[in-house]
């Protein structure tokens, strides 16, 4: 019987080794997945700091890159809200074992089943995406996994912002055969309808720091459209981007609405141009479009941050005056296609802008606009050549120089409004030279060409947050001066303006006079605005007026009346007086204070002189010069005299 050889040590020794490698390795594959689900909710738990159940099994498919398949995961809201905020048929992935020994994450493959996406934000402090809210979370750099395909199958994400009445439901799916992205989206963002449609580019691309990234996306607010087309590049890390964007609105301030931007109201808008982004700054280049019925184009850049930076450089070529009225507090109505400007004012019976100005608006931005309009169009007068140069810092609003060309003249200004203190101060000073009265209203059928030219002065301080405000307590002078005009035209134009027929009759009988010189200075101090001057002149007489305008209640208290220099229809009436408001004025005939004209004429008389400092602003055309210092001069004294005879006279019969 042959006996039985023995392995040698050697072999037992390797063969209870590869034994206890087989079982070992038998064991973990058997409770490998076991192991894993329990890790991957441990995990979750600890970094989202609430429940992560995997409900379903997991299974691992080994080779040098195993395929792990998790079913059924569910992530917690937290514990102030009831149910789930994530939910996630099934996960599977493909992770190269190799690059893991150097801390690399590779997944070859990257598939989720329905993944859904509830999120939720019931009062301003309460967000159920927010994982660490009583503590602050450690700043790791965590690497993005580089993924080699993305597939998405019925993903859902739904949206519920009860404060900002916002409730959105989104649905994300890949486009086969390759792994773009296609989004849709409808509900209600801040109340209005919103829809979304557009495709992504590959998430397997994010990582490549030179590559493009498609972006296709449409989005409606109500009425506001945006189209976006383009590519990002290494969008994770926003290195670069080139946008061509389309802008369609019906209004800029329903933009500020949506997108919390200090934009005024307008009328529809619609603007394109190329989107830019480099040094942490927006720019909107090379656009152009419509607002309201103005043109716009040129370059607009944008700083994020607090507060927001803004430069821009704008250009019209034709503007129309009523698409600013959002800039002046009234807000445009449109109208059977038209544009209307409707102010918001204190009451009905109020023509000035009452709605203040936002001192948060003025908060969020600090600007540098630059702006050109070649031609303005403002309720039937055409101004060329609008340039202004807008800054705003530290809500200090300076628009200067304000300079445009009207009516054959100039008109130069500057503006400063300081809102750094909860009362607005505003200072406004302006000069006017040499505007031709027959152009500052084309509209009026004039019967002659020669209706004088127009200049002024004007310095103002305004308190207050609106221009109502601002008027009701203004403070300075107006100086106005005018020569080579005419009654005949003034009374042209007072007609087909709807003055008031006692306004009329009362000009009649002077309806062919010429005007050679006319002067008017007013004082303002808290609103109440006084004559100083008022003198127009006339071959036949002197039209004199004295009187008050209350800019706080919006009330006239004027009184018009003649000098007559020779016996005529217009010196046998009373002077006119001129009360109502502003939005109704009223015209009277007063014919039992003649005497009163006289009167009045001594306190106007001594104030003739300084009104000459006007009369180089009328720069009369060559042949056409007008000797008015010499006129006030002469009417002055004249003036006076006739006054203090009449007081005599009236001395003597009482």
């Amino acid at each position: 019987m042959a006996q039985k050889r023995k392995l040698p040590l050697w072999a037992k020794v390797t063969s209870g080794v590869i034994l206890l490698v087989v079982i070992t390795l038998a064991i973990l594959v058997t409770l490998a997945p076991s192991l894993l689900k329990t890790a991957i909710e441990h995990e979750g738990r600890v970094k989202l700091h609430r429940r992560v159940v995997i409900h379903g099994p997991v299974t691992i498919d080994w080779s040098t890159a195993p395929r792990i398949t998790v079913n059924s995961l569910t992530i917690a809201n937290p514990r102030w809200a009831p149910g789930r905020m994530v939910s996630l048929k099934q996960l599977r992935l493909r992770v190269v074992l190799w690059p893991l020994l150097h801390g690399r994450l590779v997944l070859p493959e990257l598939i989720l089943r329905r993944p859904h996406v509830h999120l939720d934000k019931p009062s301003p402090t309460r967000a159920n995406w927010v994982f660490t809210p009583h503590t602050k979370a450690h700043k790791t750099s965590t690497a993005f996994p580089q993924i080699g395909r993305l597939v998405i199958t019925h993903g859902l994400v739904t949206v519920n912002d009860t404060q900002a009445h916002t409730q959105l439901v989104l649905t994300v799916r890949s486009r086969t055969p390759s792994t773009h992205l296609l989004l849709a989206g409808h509900g209600r963002y801040k109340g209005s309808p919103f829809t979304l449609t557009g495709a992504l580019g590959s998430p397997t691309t994010v990582t490549k720091p030179h590559a493009p990234y498609p972006v296709l996306v449409e989005i409606r607010i109500g009425r506001f459209f945006a189209r976006i087309d383009g590519a990002l590049t290494g969008p994770l890390a926003l290195k670069r981007v080139n946008l061509h964007v389309l802008l369609v609105g019906s209004g800029l301030g329903r933009v500020n609405k949506a997108a919390n931007l200090p934009l005024p109201e307008t009328g529809p808008f619609r603007i394109s141009g190329q989107l830019t982004y480099a040094y942490k700054t927006w720019t909107l280049a090379r656009f152009r479009g419509l607002v309201g019925k103005s043109d716009l184009e040129g370059t607009i850049s944008v700083r994020p941050g607090h507060p927001m930076d803004l430069h821009a450089v704008l250009i019209s070529h034709r503007l129309n005056f009523k698409d600013l009225a959002g800039f002046v507090k009234a807000k445009p109505k449109t109208v059977h296609g038209h544009v209307r400007v409707v102010a918001h004012a204190q009451s009905t019976k109020k023509a000035l802008p009452a709605k203040p100005y936002k001192r948060s608006h003025l908060l969020r931005l600090n600007a540098d606009v630059v702006y050109h309009a070649e031609h303005v169009y403002a309720s039937h007068m055409r101004i060329q050549d609008l340039a202004t140069h807008l800054v705003l810092q530290n809500n200090v609003v300076h628009l200067d120089p304000l300079n445009f060309g009207m009516a054959d003249g100039l008109v130069h200004a500057d503006l400063t409004m300081n809102a750094s203190r909860p009362l607005y101060e505003t200072e406004l000073r302006a000069i006017a030279r040499g505007l031709r009265l027959r152009l500052l209203f084309p509209k009026i059928k004039f019967k002659s060409a020669g209706t004088g030219r127009i200049g002024g002065r004007l310095a103002l301080a305004a308190p207050g947050n609106s221009i109502a405000a601002m008027a009701a307590h203004a403070t300075g002078h107006l100086g106005l001066a005018l020569a080579q005009g005419s009654v005949n035209n003034l009374y042209v134009a007072l007609a087909q303006i709807h003055v008031g027929n006692a306004a009329l009759d009362w000009l009649s009988g002077m309806k062919q006079e010429r005007i050679p010189c006319a002067v008017a200075r007013f004082g303002m101090r808290n609103g109440l605005v006084k004559t100083r001057t008022f003198l127009v002149d006339t071959p036949a007489a002197n039209i004199l007026g004295k009187g008050t305008i209350n800019m706080r209640s919006e009330t006239l208290h004027l009184t018009i009346y003649t000098k007559p220099k020779h016996v005529s229809l217009i010196s046998a009436r009373g002077p006119l007086k001129v009360g109502g408001t502003f939005k109704k004025p009223t015209f009277s005939v007063d014919r039992t204070a003649l005497i009163e004209r006289a009167g009045a004429a001594v306190a106007l008389g001594a104030l003739l002189t300084p009104a000459a400092a006007l009369l180089p602003l009328i720069d009369t055309a060559p042949g056409h010069k007008v000797d008015c210092p010499a006129l006030l001069q002469k009417a002055g004294p004249k003036a006076r005299a006739e006054a203090l005879k009449a007081i005599a006279k009236r001395t003597k019969s009482h």
